[in-house]
């Protein structure tokens, strides 16, 4: 590879760098101001990852990166709404785990439909090459998060 096109792929990759969680970002502010009621973001992400599997506070502080002070009270605020329960683990009697309520699988399930909604709407007027460039990039942003560790869904 030339020197040049080296300098613009590298200057390109910083600019992506950039570019990508500030658009992640943005979808997910217009998004929650879009439909105020329900869950807050950080619930969301709470509910979300507690879709996958019970967790411990801890777990998901790491998970979330957030302090684990406030997952105990987003956990809080959550079971008072009835949406998570605590549980003992059952392969450790000394250990308690955060699950899903049905209740809280319900509200996961709403933000998501909505979420998809949204776009849904937006994305129909589309051509059809963006519609096939977004779901290449989308292939592509999967391998991404992979390889840096992380879970696509």
């Amino acid at each position: 590879m030339e020197v040049g096109a080296s300098r613009r792929v590298s200057r390109h990759l910083d600019e992506l760098a950039v570019a990508l969680p500030q658009r992640a970002s943005a979808l997910t502010r217009i998004f929650f101001a879009r439909t105020p009621t329900g869950p807050s973001r950080t619930e969301v992400g709470l509910l979300a990852a507690l879709s996958t599997r019970p967790y411990r506070i801890t777990e998901l502080a790491a998970r979330e990166g957030i302090t684990q002070p406030a997952v105990t009270q987003l956990v809080n605020r959550l079971e008072r709404r009835g949406l998570v329960e605590r549980r003992t683990d059952p392969q450790d009697g000394r250990v308690v785990l955060v699950a899903l309520r049905d209740e809280g699988v319900e509200a996961i399930d709403r933000v998501r439909a909505e979420y998809r909604a949204l776009l849904h709407e937006e994305m129909a007027s589309l051509d059809d090459h963006e519609v096939e460039t977004l779901a290449a990039a989308v292939d592509i942003l999967d391998r991404l998060i992979e390889r840096l560790g992380g879970r696509v869904r």
